[in-house]
């Protein structure tokens, strides 16, 4: 079997999709299935409007063996406008048994709906969390639009829809609901989280040498990760250090900021920028505990990669894997509101064997969501799309 992947960046800086398309070629290629992967050569989400080209350093490791074709996109950046990722699409749709469009809204997914459907062949769309209800109501006007020009038909003629959780699939029913959804998770390198390098390393280069508790967060800063509220929880923690750790897609590194200066917690929250491969593990073995307060998160690959490296987790039911870290005891879900995340994360770190607790059991759980267990899954939703 042969895939296109059709995806606006490949840009580590994205999160999610970028590292979910990669991985699972790389996966799939050991169960027969050979992937070519199409993307502009944006190094941000689209809507940064960034003018230059992605680097490689830029992009997730492990592409070097696969099929990866970039091409420059054009004004009107914000769309990831490209013609020669088009040109590219058109032709090699015809060359492969299924077209996988990733996330939503943009040139590149209209691009690959129209080859696609020139060519006849089925097409998977990956959803992404993009019709999540929140982000539905975010730029309402403009995604009409989308929708009534040719976004609409794209998704109500697919093969499939793709979502990555039960609460996923709920949240979407009524977007084009004859459509057939497969619930399919991400995967990850669980091994790859078994060696954290040793703490001192990451609070000397970071934080001056903080020897107090630390609270973690790994991944995009943007709105809808409800980093306001965590800023706010753990300024009413006088003892904790806050860590982001990741690319300010939004630019909301400086209003972050001046919260925490006005809370008298300035000195108290440490931004480190994108963390690579190293880099993240290293802040991953230096924090006592991860939290993310989402508003809406339609997996949650950074929660999954905290717990593989037994960190114990507390996650906002915006979180659509909510649900299952609370069933398994593998974590804990509190309401994205500062003062209960306030409580929670100082029940945690003045208790030191919950937390082993909530470690060992969020380790067993994410070691579900290795590769090795979801590659088959995905192959199976391409069989049947194309059976589709």
């Amino acid at each position: 079997m042969r895939v296109l992947h059709v995806i606006p960046s490949l840009a580590s800086q994205t999160g999610g999709p970028a590292f979910a398309v990669v991985e699972s070629a790389r996966s799939l290629r050991q169960l027969g299935v050979e992937s070519e992967i199409v993307a502009t050569d944006l190094p941000a989400a689209a809507n940064a409007g960034a003018r230059r080209a992605v680097t490689a350093a830029e992009l997730p490791s492990g592409i070097g063996n696969l099929d990866v074709r970039l091409f420059r996109a054009r004004p009107p950046r914000r769309l990831a406008f490209s013609p020669g990722l088009a040109r590219r699409v058109a032709a090699a749709a015809g060359e492969v048994d299924l077209v996988h469009v990733h996330s939503l809204y943009l040139f590149p997914q209209l691009a690959a709906f129209v080859a696609a459907r020139r060519h006849r062949v089925p097409y998977l769309v990956s959803l992404h969390g993009s019709l999540d209800p929140w982000l539905r109501a975010r730029g309402r006007s403009r995604k009409a639009l989308v929708d009534r020009a040719w976004q609409r038909r794209m998704l109500e003629h697919a093969a499939a829809l793709h979502v990555t959780t039960a609460e996923e699939e709920r949240l979407t029913a009524d977007v084009a609901p004859a459509v057939p959804r497969s619930v399919v998770p991400y995967g990850i390198d669980w091994a790859g989280f078994q060696m954290l390098p040793p703490p001192e390393e990451f609070r000397r280069r970071y934080l001056n040498g903080w020897q107090g508790p630390v609270v973690l967060n790994v991944g995009r800063i943007a709105a809808k990760k409800g980093l306001d509220v965590l800023v706010r929880a753990v300024a009413g923690l006088p003892d904790a250090h806050l860590v982001l750790a990741g690319p300010d897609d939004e630019g909301l590194r400086a209003s972050l900021a001046q919260l925490a200066f006005s809370l008298g917690a300035r000195d108290r929250v440490t931004f480190t920028g994108m963390l690579h491969r190293d880099e993240r593990l290293g802040a991953l073995a230096a924090g006592d505990v991860w939290a993310l307060p989402s508003h809406t998160e339609n997996f949650g690959i950074a929660v999954v990669e905290a717990m593989a490296a037994a960190r114990p987790v507390v996650v906002s039911p915006g979180v659509n894997l909510a649900p299952d870290v609370a069933a398994a005891r593998a974590g804990l879900v509190v309401a994205a509101e500062p003062e209960a995340l306030t409580r929670a994360l100082s029940a945690l770190l003045g208790d030191p064997e919950r937390r082993q607790g909530l470690a060992a059991r969020a380790r067993e759980f994410a070691r579900q969501y290795d590769w090795s267990e979801v590659a088959p899954r995905w192959r199976s939703m391409y069989m049947e799309a194309t059976r589709r």
